[in-house]
C-alpha cells in the first residue's frame, strides 16, 4: 500500500519550504560557491555544534549522508583489513554495510531485552567469544547510549568503539574516547534531505575525515592519505540553515505528539489491560512503549508475547484502517539472506540471537510525525488495542 493511500501515513518529513529556504539560495546565487566547504556549510556547522552539542568539547565533520559518516569513522580508527567490528543485529543495513564497504568484517551480535541496544556488558561478553576490533553500538530508534559507560569501555579494553546515532542528533551525546556518526536524511528529526555528522572529541580524527572526505587531498592539493568524494554541498547546507530556524517550534510539536500518544493509551488502557500504563516501561500487558528518551524520532511499541496476535497481523489489519506502520529493524540483519553466513556472538548460556528474534516478533512502529493531529493519534492507539484484543472494531476516521 502507498503512502498515498493511507490515511495516515506511517511518516511524512518536515522540511523547510521553497520560501524558508530561497534566502540561503540566493546567498548560493550571490557568492558562486556551490561545494568544497563553502561559507554556508561552515555556518551550518557552526550553528549545529551551538544547537547540538552546546557545552560540549566536540568537533564535527557534515558530509554527504549519515552512511558516509560511519564510513569515514571507521576508516579512521586504523583498523587492519578484515578487521571484525561488533554490531548489533538490530540495526538498519547501513550499519554492516559501512563496515563491509571499509573491508571490514560485521560480526553480529545480541541486544539487551529491556533497551533494545548493544550494552557495554554484551560487548565484554562478546569480546571472551570471539576476536573483536572494534564495536559499533547502535542508537536505536533513536534512543541515546549512556556516554559514561561506553567511555569506560574504550579505556578498559582498548578497543576503538564508534556509535552509529543515525536518529538521534540531539539525543546522543558524544564521549571522550568515543566517536558518533549521525544522519540528516530528510526522514530523521533534524533532515536536510541527506546529510550526516561525523563527531568527535578527538581533533586529530576529524581532521583526518575531512581530508578523507575530499579525495584525501591534504592543504598543499597533495593526495595524503586514501579518500571518497563526501563533501556535502552549500544547496544542502541551505536547506539545513533553513531547518535549523525551525527546530526549537518542531521539537516542541514532536514533545506534544509524544505526550498525545502517551495519554491515549492511558485513557483507553481499559481495551487492553487490567493494569495501569506507566510512562517508564512496561506496566501494561500487552502494548509496551520504547522507554522515555529525550527527543522522540519514532514511536516503536511491543506486542507482548502471549498474545495471539502478530506484528504482521496487527499492520496488515492497521493499513486496512488507513493507518501506515513500520516493522522496526525486521528481520534481523542476521537474518538477510546478504549476511546469512556471517559471524555471529551469541550470550552467554544461548545459541542464537534471541533477544532480536523477539523484538522483531513483537515491534510495531506507530505513525509518528509534526503532521498528526490529537485525533488521529486517538484513532491509533483505539484501533491498535482493539486489534490486539482481537475486538470488532469499527470506530470511523476523524
Amino acid at each position: 500500500m502507498s503512502i498515498q493511500s493511507l490515511s495516515i501515513p506511517y511518516l511524512i518529513p518536515d522540511m523547510p519550504s521553497a520560501d524558508e529556504v530561497m534566502p540561503f539560495l540566493r546567498e548560493i546565487d550571490s557568492n558562486r560557491w556551490y561545494t568544497n566547504s563553502g561559507p554556508l556549510l561552515n555556518r551550518l556547522k557552526e550553528q549545529i555544534g551551538e544547537v547540538h552539542f552546546a557545552g560540549m568539547q566536540v568537533s564535527t565533520l557534515l558530509c554527504s549522508s549519515g552512511t558516509a559518516a560511519l564510513e569515514l569513522g571507521l576508516a579512521c580508527l586504523n583498523l587492519k583489513p578484515g578487521a571484525r567490528v561488533l554490531v548489533p543485529a538490530f540495526t538498519f543495513p547501513a550499519s554492516a554495510n559501512a563496515i563491509e564497504n571499509c573491508g571490514f568484517e560485521p560480526v553480529f551480535c545480541d541486544v539487551d531485552e529491556a533497551s533494545w541496544v548493544l550494552t557495554p556488558d554484551i560487548a565484554l561478553e562478546a569480546i571472551t567469544q570471539a576476536r573483536i576490533d572494534a564495536v559499533m553500538p547502535v542508537a536505536a530508534l533513536g534512543r541515546p547510549l549512556p556516554v559514561d559507560q561506553w567511555d569506560h569501555f574504550c579505556e578498559t579494553t582498548g578497543l576503538p568503539v564508534l556509535i552509529d546515532a543515525a536518529p538521534a542528533l540531539g539525543n546522543q551525546g558524544v564521549g571522550k574516547r568515543f566517536h558518533v556518526a549521525y544522519s540528516l536524511h530528510a526522514t530523521k528529526a533534524f533532515g536536510i534531505g541527506e546529510g550526516g555528522v561525523l563527531a568527535s572529541q578527538d581533533v586529530a580524527l576529524i581532521d583526518l575525515a575531512r581530508r578523507m572526505s575530499n579525495f584525501g587531498i591534504g592543504p598543499d592539493t597533495q593526495v595524503v592519505c586514501r579518500g571518497i568524494n563526501a563533501k556535502l554541498s552549500e544547496y544542502h547546507a541551505a536547506v539545513g540553515l533553513a531547518q535549523i530556524e525551525r527546530w526549537p517550534e518542531r521539537q516542541l510539536r514532536r514533545a506534544r505528539i509524544d505526550a498525545a500518544y502517551r495519554a491515549s493509551m492511558k485513557l483507553h488502557s481499559h481495551l487492553w489491560s487490567t493494569q495501569s500504563f506507566d510512562d517508564q516501561f512496561s506496566a501494561s500487558n500487552v502494548l509496551v512503549p520504547l522507554p522515555v528518551r529525550h527527543n522522540r524520532s519514532t514511536m516503536p511499541v511491543r506486542l507482548n508475547p502471549r498474545l495471539k496476535t502478530s506484528v504482521q497481523n496487527a499492520q496488515e489489519q492497521l493499513a486496512s484502517l488507513g493507518i501506515g506502520t513500520r516493522l522496526w529493524y525486521n528481520p534481523g540483519l542476521h537474518r538477510h539472506p546478504h549476511w546469512a553466513g556471517a559471524r555471529q556472538v551469541a550470550r552467554l548460556g544461548q545459541s542464537t540471537l534471541v533477544t532480536v528474534d523477539g523484538l522483531n516478533a513483537r515491534i510495531i512502529g506507530l505513525p509518528f510525525h509534526n503532521f498528526l493531529t490529537l485525533q488521529n493519534i486517538d484513532y491509533i492507539v483505539r484501533s491498535l488495542c482493539q486489534i490486539v484484543e482481537n475486538r470488532e472494531y469499527s470506530a470511523s476516521l476523524n
